[in-house]
């Protein structure tokens, strides 16, 4: 269901609690590398509120919590590379029947964890001027973080699901009164 509530004051209320949630618990520091449940959150919200909401909530999580972890060349190819992930879903919720899918959304929602980390190392790569092997070199030492990033995002995703989309469906419905 899109993000279409015509009250602009309660669009931006969510969306800054929600910001404010995801760059928390991306700070929040798990004693295992790469997992956080905003890439969970990100997608759905993306499924529940639509492509816009997906990609204003990527980009404030990323830039709040980067204010505390510290802002470098790398903020940019991660706002890149969750904007990446946010239209690769949009794009599949749009195409298939992504939505009524929990095993395929749980699917994606894994494999984002890779194509993030992808995407993060093309976009360094650019920035940092990696090029032929010292990019290939760059991606393949980060593939097992990735996979922790991954293995996360199969927890976040089950867990967060149904209490998510429980809040989300009834905030969309109060706007509606």
């Amino acid at each position: 269901m899109p993000f279409t509530t015509p009250n602009r004051t309660r669009q931006v209320t969510l969306l800054a609690m929600l910001t404010a949630l995801c760059a928390a618990l991306r700070i929040v520091k798990i004693p295992i590398p790469n997992v956080q449940p905003v890439t969970a959150i990100l997608m759905l919200v993306t499924l529940q509120l639509g492509l816009a909401a997906g990609l204003i909530l990527a980009v404030n999580t990323m830039v709040l919590s980067n204010i505390f972890l510290g802002f470098g060349i790398w903020t940019i190819p991660q706002i890149g590379a969750y904007a990446g992930c946010i239209l690769l879903v949009g794009f599949l919720a749009r195409v298939t029947p992504l939505r009524r899918w929990f095993w395929a959304q749980l699917t994606l929602c894994g494999l984002l964890g890779f194509l993030y980390g992808f995407l993060v190392s093309l976009g360094m790569a650019v920035f940092g001027q990696l090029s032929g092997l010292g990019f290939w070199a760059y991606y393949l030492a980060g593939i097992p973080f990735d996979g922790y990033h991954a293995a996360g995002n199969l927890v976040f995703y089950f867990v967060l699901k149904k209490p998510l989309v429980l809040a989300l469906t009834k905030y969309q419905k109060s706007g509606q009164n």
